[in-house]
């Protein structure tokens, strides 16, 4: 069982919109270069610092999706068609129903990724990206609260946010010092 906890939304997102958050408040973080609201970024950086320091070559797939992205993702997962056996959603003043063998993607303008606080984690095995690993979840599990972050879906062990809001969690802290003391 994935842990899902509370999340509050940091003080930054005020007056923003979800998929539409300005530039500014979005940092880099990682080998791919993602994006995510300052406070999750410096969170995934120390999080995924010591997922590396454990073993493990932690690769994403996903943080900050914008508006027209979480659509483009949306109408390829979802169709106006009915769909047997599946409940549709309602989003855009129409029924979706989510196309067989794909994974469910938020509504446009609801996602987590939107806020730039969502992180899609996968490994990588020499050159290849492959999924997470029972390993790895299991990890996050026991030790991902440590730096703010939480599960958000039992479907979706790859999925992660960061839950923290404005409280920077000890071990961020503790990770940005040693990294400012090694410089």
């Amino acid at each position: 069982m994935l842990p899902v906890q509370k999340m509050s939304l940091p003080s930054l997102l005020k007056g923003q919109r979800n998929g539409l958050v300005q530039e500014s408040l979005l940092h880099k973080f990682g080998l791919a270069n993602y994006r995510l609201l300052e406070p999750a970024a410096r969170a995934a950086r120390a999080l995924i610092a010591e997922a590396e320091a454990f073993g493990f070559d932690v690769w994403t797939t996903g943080s900050y999706r914008s508006l027209p992205a979480q659509v483009d993702l949306f109408t390829s997962r979802y169709a106006n068609s009915k769909v047997k056996g599946v409940r549709p959603v309602w989003w855009n003043n129409r029924r979706w129903w989510k196309r067989p063998g794909v994974a469910q993607a938020a509504k446009p303008g609801t996602s987590n990724h939107g806020w730039g606080l969502a992180v899609d984690f996968c490994l990588k095995d020499g050159k290849r990206i492959v999924p997470v690993s029972k390993r790895f979840v299991t990890w996050m599990c026991e030790n991902a609260h440590r730096w703010g972050w939480s599960a958000e879906l039992q479907s979706e062990p790859w999925h992660w946010r960061y839950v923290a809001g404005d409280d920077i969690p000890d071990e961020v802290l503790e990770f940005e010092q040693e990294s400012e003391s090694n410089v």
